[in-house]
């Protein structure tokens, strides 16, 4: 799509985007911001462009995804460190600049953030990488799925007595990239007023250890461990349920909490279930029989055969006038036709080797401001001619005054 002409909250900031896949997430948004996002891609393009699953034209879903409303660059140089003039000078005319990789390796691009921001002391050099910029992990390789685990997310997916699964999809770049474009627009702020960037330093593994749901209130609420208990509850009231048309969770009881139960059994009465006045008994009241896995699934029986003849909209519009809290599992055909989303906008077209694909639009608003993905850079280097013909004739860095 293209950019009306409103104003957007990151208006005249430029970002040199020098990530991999584990950095990429954060431009994205910086450029739904309205940011001018610049991906520098080697010559053929970056190799996530190959990254399945492709369109029939041969694009990446996920890259398409990350990149949308940047511009792409080729600079031949953009490795050869100190040599490398065309960089120089486009990161002579940025606020921000991102890189995604460990200490050393950046060392061998000439990209290490304290040699970067040595040269242009003007930039905040937002440096998301594996384990950090320091420590004995610094230079290790790392993946989604060893990260998911180095972080202890990956502790927590997956059947109890099966080994961990890794969530879909690149989820340790989504978790940094949020943490690392606020850190970012901290230093900008203080960049306005100093005009002296920093180095924001992202560690995945931190990201992801800042992530773990309530994993860390469980140690000091109930001095327990969590683990991983796949798609079944741990106690009765609580969990996945069968319905009409799918699928909704329920929440009945947490932390051995009774919360909404007699919502619930009152609810369940009311139907046409006589087998069900059996969750009035005193034992229903006692945590240690919730818990029990013969109450687990008396509790699933009795409300799988209430939800039965229900679709999940019935049951969450139902149970949300009762005060309990439920919600459907929605697929994404519920989420592209779900009556809020359309409403406000969330889905945004984007043109994708000119084919038109619905993408998820910002989760937040601005009065006033546009805020949503541009298009794709479907060729490498599409914009690298416009971007250097704009830039200074020579560098203007700390480096070469001296």
């Amino acid at each position: 799509m293209t950019r009306t002409a409103s104003p957007t909250p990151l208006e005249g900031l430029r970002v040199i985007d020098l990530s991999t896949s584990l950095g990429t997430y954060t431009g994205r948004l910086f450029a739904d911001l309205g940011a001018d996002v610049i991906k520098v891609e080697p010559r053929g393009g970056a190799p996530e462009r190959c990254t399945p699953p492709l369109t029939e034209d041969g694009v990446s879903l996920s890259f398409a995804f990350t990149e949308a409303g940047k511009r792409s660059v080729i600079l031949d140089d953009h490795e050869i460190g100190g040599q490398a003039e065309q960089l120089e000078r486009l990161l002579d005319t940025a606020q921000i600049v991102l890189t995604s990789e460990g200490p050393s390796r950046l060392r061998q691009r000439g990209l290490h953030p304290v040699d970067v921001t040595r040269k242009h002391p003007q930039l905040v050099h937002v440096s998301v990488s594996p384990f950090g910029l320091t420590g004995p992990w610094a230079d290790r390789p790392a993946s989604d799925l060893t990260l998911l685990a180095a972080g202890g997310l990956l502790a927590l997916a997956g059947e109890a007595d099966l080994p961990p699964v890794r969530a879909w999809g690149n989820q340790t770049s989504v978790i940094s990239g949020v943490h690392a474009a606020t850190a970012a627009l901290i230093a900008v702020l203080v960049q306005e007023d100093t005009s002296l960037g920093q180095i924001v330093d992202v560690s995945a593994q931190e990201a992801i250890a800042h992530s773990l749901e309530n994993a860390v209130q469980y140690v000091d609420l109930e001095s327990s461990v969590r683990r991983r208990v796949g798609s079944g509850p741990v106690e009765a009231g609580t969990g996945l349920f069968a319905c009409a048309d799918g699928w909704i969770y329920l929440v009945g009881g947490l932390g051995g909490l009774p919360l909404a139960w007699d919502s619930i059994t009152n609810w369940l009465l009311g139907s046409d279930l006589p087998d069900a006045t059996q969750l009035h008994e005193p034992r229903w009241l006692e945590r240690s029989w919730r818990r029990n896995e013969e109450a687990v699934q008396i509790f699933r029986d009795l409300f799988e055969r209430f939800a039965a003849q229900r679709t999940k909209q019935e049951l969450y519009e139902d149970g949300q006038s009762r005060g309990i809290s439920i919600a459907p599992v929605s697929t994404p055909e519920d989420l592209l036709s779900s009556p809020q989303l359309v409403d406000r906008g969330f889905f945004r077209t984007v043109l994708v080797n000119g084919r038109a694909l619905a993408f998820p639009g910002s989760p937040y608003r601005f009065d006033g401001m546009d805020i949503s993905p541009g298009n794709f850079p479907a060729r490498p280097g599409a914009d690298t001619r416009a971007v250097l013909d704009a830039l200074p004739a020579t560098a203007t860095t700390t480096a070469s005054k001296e």
